[in-house]
């Protein structure tokens, strides 16, 4: 069973005294998968909520999010074709 598997398969407590989830929602669900892998290599705890769907588990600094805000531009470079949204009441993540 892969790592992937487990972790999909374990419930997922957030702390909120940690932040809690952030949701990420992409334009196209092909690159899903492939942004929720993009994310951990970087370190972050991202977990797929669904098609075209991410929650990641982001302290509520705000280093934690111009780091993620960082990331998210990175792969809008990578894939300027896979649009994501911040849907935690923000804007659109920056460079979309």
């Amino acid at each position: 069973m892969s790592l992937v598997r487990v972790i999909l398969r374990t419930s997922v407590r957030w702390d909120a005294r940690y932040g809690g989830p952030m949701q990420l929602r992409l334009n196209d669900p092909d690159y899903t998968d492939r942004l929720a892998n993009f994310l951990r290599s970087l370190g972050q705890t991202a977990i797929e909520a669904g098609p075209g769907q991410l929650e990641l588990d982001v302290s509520a600094t705000k280093s934690s999010r111009v780091e993620l805000e960082i990331y998210l531009r990175v792969w809008n470079v990578l894939y300027p074709e896979a649009e994501v949204q911040l849907e935690n009441g923000d804007d659109e993540a920056p460079g979309v």
